[in-house]
């Protein structure tokens, strides 16, 4: 007879072996929900039990303890990890004013003064304002936080009372889209895909989890206003529309093969009417793609808004915009922090139906441009705002507390000068990272090294520099500063390399070069900087200088999957940098594959700096290596662009719907974007002799 252990291990090699594959794990996990939904139940009929520990303390608010003593109230701050603390103000304690009027803000990183903050945020431009129009009669309290999300708010707004305030002030609503659910989102939305398509997956996400979680908060924050006797002013966010280009690698909807290669089609006859300057055919072709991709795709909107704004059609274009901002929102992918149509509307009509004083920052924001559309200016990336813009918001949240007509407070000066460049700085490396257009880079970037010369000319030399980014003397001049500290820190304490960041790169050599300084040899004003000693390089590692940046994405693809030791492809081209000190001729090695559903006769195009350099088959079966001479001709010194154009490729269409409605049943994340190409390995070599 087995021994019963033996008994019991063979069963569960058994049970193992049933629940082996993806029916079984979707199995397993409705069983682990099973186990949740008793337990809580259970727990429930216990009842509370008290755990020492356990229970946060009633007098807590974020990463303050009301404290009560000798008749006065103090905020006093509690030690955090330092990740945790820089996502709140830069304040310890507070000592709460008997005799003010308490005004509370709460919100995300926009609320926070994202790349400003500590040095100046809405909050200190927002007592400012106060003061001047009333001394000492109001006193802010700061809970505004970073990356917090609506839950976290609905808990933060829960503690109010302990703060007792006069004034709730919430800017929030940017990251109420970003992917955060319960195990039953998850079944809604799988089975939404089961029945549909990702549309109705979309559709659920924004209809079903989204709206309804974000009027739970809004009927809250009336709950607790009336509890306090306190007013609110509610500040209807907005996305730097005109400003912020979408992220090429969401471009593709999730179709299935025919009708994608249909919307390719469209969109490449779009671009070509875009060119001949055939705006009225634009309008006409993405028409006929929003109808196929039902909003799934960023570039519909995009090129739509390029058409009506050359036809002069100005809510044409603001609605194109919108399209293109909302349609990353509710496909569980990785994208940036924004607030969509709907929850704008939502949040305005609530807001009213619940007394609360609006402020809308799109209104603010356009009755002060000449576009009629929120100007760019008024952001440092896609919905954090300048100085300029706080300030904006500043006056309109003082009218709002103190009861007066819209546009009676003047906005105030700004953050100090210095403060001014250097999130100017910061912004042009959020916006390299986020791959923008290289003149909003560069535009950054002149700003940056007019004001803070010292920090742009340390931030360029750790660009430039190999080895470990950590290990560089620069590094202790760009943390040296509060404001700089706070978003380059955790960046310049990666292990990488190098953090890639090529745009700036080319944008900064190119500023300071122009910038004569003191005691640096060899540059007149005007003249480029020479990008590094003419030696010859080595073989270099072209996946090894990923982008890196204030978020870190490094091989980690845009739909929340695990990362890969490869780099997977989504849009129509990959994008590598090879830096150069002088122009040779090589050899660029490449390993890669392609989906097994684009067309066996195609090819990849591959270019360098432009120049076609040779072509990548299609290679379905597995991972195939190939290399291409790259002649001297098609490169330069400093940074070359290795451009790969994939074929139109995807998945089996049917067969990822029904993968992917499965994970969301394990409560995992789907695939949804259809893979376009995938690259193991990119690495250049030198010849050793120059081409003729």
């Amino acid at each position: 007879m087995n021994h019963p252990e033996e008994r019991l291990a063979a069963r569960a090699d058994n049970l193992a072996r049933l629940l082996s594959d993806e029916r079984g794990a979707e199995i397993l996990a409705e069983l682990q929900k099973l186990a949740l939904v008793t337990g809580s139940r259970q727990a429930a009929a216990n009842g509370p039990r008290a755990t020492a520990g356990t229970e946060p303390d009633a007098a807590a608010v974020g990463p303050w303890d009301v404290v009560h003593t000798d008749g006065t109230t103090i905020m006093r701050r509690r030690p955090l990890p330092v990740d945790e603390a820089r996502t709140w103000a830069d304040v310890a304690d507070i000592a709460l004013s008997d005799t003010a009027e308490r005004v509370v803000l709460l919100g995300e990183s926009s609320a926070r003064g994202f790349l400003l903050d500590p040095v100046f945020n809405p909050a200190l431009a927002l007592q400012r304002r106060l003061d001047d129009a009333a001394p000492g009669a109001h006193q802010c309290i700061d809970l505004a936080q970073t990356g917090q999300s609506l839950r976290e708010l609905m808990t933060l707004v829960g503690r109010l009372p302990a703060l007792r305030p006069d004034v709730i002030v919430v800017y929030a609503g940017n990251n109420w889209v970003l992917p955060q659910h319960t195990p039953a989102h998850l079944d809604l939305l799988a089975t939404s895909l089961r029945n549909g398509d990702y549309a109705t997956m979309r559709d659920a996400f924004l209809d079903g989890i989204v709206a309804p979680e974000a009027q739970r908060l809004l009927n809250r924050l009336a709950q607790v206003a009336r509890s306090c006797e306190a007013r609110v002013v509610l500040v209807v966010p907005e996305f730097n529309l005109r400003g912020w280009t979408p992220d090429p690698e969401l471009e593709f909807p999730p179709l299935a093969p025919d009708d994608l290669t249909r919307w390719s089609g469209l969109r490449r006859r779009a671009e070509d009417a875009r060119a001949r300057g055939e705006a009225a055919s634009v309008l006409t072709l993405t028409e006929e793609m929003a109808a196929l991709d039902r909003g799934l795709s960023p570039a519909t909107g995009w090129l739509r808004a390029s058409a009506a704004r050359t036809l002069g059609r100005t809510a044409d274009e603001e609605r194109a915009l919108e399209a293109a901002r909302d349609a990353a929102a509710g496909l569980l992918t990785t994208h940036t922090p924004r607030v969509t149509s709907a929850l704008r509307a939502a949040m305005a009509d609530t807001g009213a139906r619940l007394g609360f004083r609006c402020v809308d920052l799109g209104a603010l924001l356009r009755h002060r441009s000449p576009h009629a559309l929120p100007e760019p200016s008024y952001f440092l990336d896609y919905c954090h705002l300048s100085d300029q813009g706080i300030e904006l918001l500043a006056a309109a949240v003082t009218d709002a507390v103190r009861g007066l007509p819209e546009g009676t407070t003047a906005p105030g000066p700004g953050a100090p000068g210095t403060a001014r460049a250097m999130s100017f700085l910061l912004a042009a490396v959020h916006n390299s990272f986020y791959g923008q257009p290289e003149e909003r880079v560069a535009e950054l970037a002149r700003a940056a090294v007019r004001g803070v010369p010292e920090t742009a000319q340390a931030l360029h030399d750790v660009l430039e520099a190999d080895g470990p980014v950590w290990t560089h003397p620069a590094v202790k001049t760009l943390v040296a500063d509060p404001q700089a500290n706070r978003y380059l820190a955790p960046m310049l304490t990666r292990q990488a390399e190098t953090l890639g960041m090529w745009s700036l790169r080319t944008c900064l050599r190119r500023e300071i070069g122009r910038v004569p300084r003191p005691g640096a040899p060899g540059r007149a004003n005007g003249a480029e900087r020479a990008p590094g000693p003419q030696a010859r390089p080595g073989p270099t590692d072209l996946l090894a200088a990923v982008e890196q940046g204030l978020i870190d994405g490094a091989f980690r693809p845009p739909n929340h999957l695990p990362e890969r030791s490869y780099l997977q492809c989504f849009g129509r081209t990959s994008t590598l940098v090879l830096e150069l000190p002088q122009a040779v001729s090589g050899e660029v090695t490449l390993v890669y594959r392609t989906p097994e559903t684009i067309d066996r006769t195609a090819a990849a195009a591959v270019l360098a700096n432009g120049t076609e350099i040779g072509k990548l088959p299609a290679a379905m079966g597995g991972w195939r290596c190939l290399r291409l001479a790259v002649p001297a001709s098609a490169v330069r010194p400093g940074g070359n662009r290795l451009v790969i154009h994939w074929p139109l490729g995807g998945a089996r269409w049917q067969a990822r719907r029904t993968s992917d409605a499965a994970a969301l049943a394990r409560s995992e994340f789907p695939m949804v974007l259809p893979v376009q190409g995938e690259l193991f390995e990119a690495v250049f070599a030198p010849h050793t002799t120059t081409d003729a």
